[in-house]
């Protein structure tokens, strides 16, 4: 079970992280923790272009079994549709955003169990660049 504090902390950047997006043009919907969960926590578009993003916030490591079984099946879905890759994006405990594609993570799972602090900034992509790029 999820702790008020951990959910008013994951809320908070789910909140954060929408405004940035905003602030880059994006169109953004936050979709609201609701009874029943869903695969996702934001939905954005820019250009044509949508997005499906979660967000996670990690103090140390980031254990790959948080990403849940339906967010593998509703990303890969959402793929497979011609929407274009599922994003994770991370927010470490030094307050950097690193984004995560779900093909990378599905990847590293096949060898590592936790992502390390170290781990995050090696694969992860800074959020500006990834903003910039995407």
């Amino acid at each position: 079970m999820i702790s008020k504090s951990n959910r008013a902390n994951g809320n908070a950047f789910e909140k954060l992280f929408s405004e940035l997006l905003f602030e880059n043009g994006f169109w953004v919907h936050n979709m609201a923790q609701n009874a029943s969960g869903q695969p996702a926590d934001i939905i954005a578009v820019r250009e044509g272009k949508p997005l499906i993003i979660d967000c996670k916030r990690c103090d140390k490591g980031f254990a790959l079994s948080r990403i849940e079984e339906n967010q593998e099946m509703a990303m890969s879905l959402w793929k497979s549709r011609g929407n274009g890759e599922g994003w994770f994006s991370i927010l470490n405990s030094d307050g950097d955003i690193l984004m995560f594609s779900l093909s990378l993570l599905k990847s590293l799972k096949r060898t590592k169990r936790v992502l390390t602090a170290s781990d995050l900034k090696v694969y992860g992509i800074p959020f500006e660049r990834w903003v910039n790029n995407i």
